[in-house]
């Protein structure tokens, strides 16, 4: 008989009267514990070093920081000081970034705030000499970019994504400390062309993964800062295979009126495969190479430009497995197009795709530097997913919601996808079996989550956060 141990808190949310606003997501980076939670209105209140276990109150405290709006998106984005250990962040070095509409939404700005040693966030200075972004002090870091109705933030170790849907393009940018270790330098390392939507953005593991229609594509960061490292024959990819194709890379047809995926699937200009790398180590290379920290007003600095379908830098697209039917499928009525939602990753290899059909798919990599997707056993019609890297762990946890009132806890073993790195077929029809160890049933409809740890979830509900650990 195995006993489940289970804590359980309750922080209500501050409400001060009919008309404040209203909490509508989260997001949380563990390496500081700190919380930031978006309000109604697009202002940001911030709390360092968060534990909601350990609060005497049964209320949330007020913020140590509030951000006011504008703001669209924002993201925590991680500092590295030390590139040659790459897994080690320093948990003081924590960068909180929001993104809004300046110049009547024909630019962005962004705004960082900085993470001090007292710690307390705070807006910092920020160096940045290249085209099309430039440093002010009361706005931001504005960005010749079109912002619309919004644009999309991801960060990671030392690097910040910004993908706009208006101007089609994503923005990838290094982030690092400058000399005096209170400012911060900002490194706009590539332009991305985006003619297909991109629905979902993910940064880990030296890899920035897409979520688009169909499946995820995939760029390794270093081949995107220090631009193409060798060309290769052309090949597709085909569920997660590559083959031998001189068919342009992509779907052809992006209005999803009339897709032929048997003949326009993703194709790949292979690159030289890179190791599995990390952001810390690309950011260094650039700064050194361009010697940023002595001269960087004198040095012009140069991102490299590149279509999303391109094929370059050793890009690999992966379909979802049923992908080359629904070509087919797309004519029936009411048949709705798979569409890679959000993208999470598990460890060093693994990434966890929830598609809007409700279906998880797990991301692989193989030790040739390939990926080959797998769908997992159906359990509920996923709405929300959250996950907690372990980069060292023989299995992944993962958390699951219907959107309504239950929540689930996945595992997922390395034992799982290890018969896949000998399988080089293109058979997509295994399916992995994910197991379920722990369901919890919230009392409010489940808005929001995010994974405190490897064990532990917060939600968040209608007037209420709640914040569960299983042991």
């Amino acid at each position: 008989m195995v006993v489940v141990a289970v804590e359980a808190r309750k922080l209500d949310l501050p409400t001060l009267s009919l008309s404040s606003p209203q909490v509508t997501s989260l997001l949380y980076d563990p390496n500081s514990r700190s919380l930031a939670l978006m309000h109604s209105d697009s202002t940001f209140s911030l709390y360092p070093s968060f534990s909601p276990f350990s609060l005497s109150s049964s209320s949330l405290p007020p913020p140590q920081t509030l951000i006011p709006g504008p703001s669209s998106s924002a993201c925590f984005v991680n500092l590295n000081p030390k590139p040659k250990f790459p897994d080690c962040p320093d948990p003081s070095r924590v960068v909180f970034v929001t993104a809004g509409p300046y110049s009547g939404g024909s630019r962005v700005a962004l705004r960082f705030y900085l993470l001090g040693n007292d710690g307390k966030f705070g807006k910092a200075q920020v160096v940045c000499s290249q085209n099309g972004i430039s440093f002010d002090r009361k706005l931001g870091v504005i960005v010749d970019a079109s912002h619309g109705m919004k644009v999309v933030l991801c960060g990671s170790v030392n690097y910040l994504a910004m993908y706009s849907g208006s101007g089609g393009k994503l923005w990838l940018f290094g982030v690092k400390m400058a000399g005096n270790e209170r400012d911060l330098r900002l490194v706009k390392c590539a332009v991305i062309d985006c003619n297909l939507p991109v629905l979902s953005i993910c940064i880990s593991s030296g890899f920035l993964l897409l979520g688009e229609l169909h499946g995820v594509r995939v760029f390794p960061l270093r081949a995107l800062v220090k631009g193409r490292v060798g060309t290769r024959k052309r090949s597709r990819v085909v569920k997660g295979k590559i083959e031998n194709s001189k068919m342009p890379n992509g779907v052809i047809n992006p209005s999803g009126e009339s897709y032929n995926l048997g003949k326009n699937l993703a194709n790949v200009n292979q690159s030289a495969l890179l190791a599995n790398g990390h952001a810390c180590n690309v950011l260094d290379g650039v700064s050194s190479n361009s010697n940023v920290d002595s001269n960087h007003d004198a040095v012009k600095l140069r991102s490299l430009k590149l279509r999303q379908d391109s094929g370059e830098v050793g890009m690999q697209f992966i379909l979802f497995h049923d992908s080359l039917v629904e070509g087919i499928k797309s004519r029936v009525p009411g048949y709705k197009t798979k569409k890679a939602m959000s993208i999470q990753a598990l460890s060093h290899q693994k990434f966890l795709t929830l598609e809007s059909n409700g279906e998880l798919h797990l991301l692989h990599m193989l030790r040739s530097g390939c990926f080959k997707m797998r769908r997992l056993t159906g359990i509920i019609q996923v709405q929300q997913l959250a996950a907690f890297p372990d980069m060292s762990a023989s299995a992944q946890d993962a958390w699951i919601s219907d959107g309504l009132f239950s929540l689930h806890k996945l595992v997922i073993s390395d034992s799982d996808t290890s018969e896949y790195e000998s399988d080089q077929s293109c058979n997509e029809g295994k399916i992995i079996h994910s197991s379920v160890t722990g369901v919890i049933f919230a009392s409010e409809n489940i808005q929001d989550m995010i994974a405190l740890a490897a064990n532990s979830i917060m939600i968040l509900g209608r007037d209420s956060l709640y914040a569960y650990a299983i042991s």
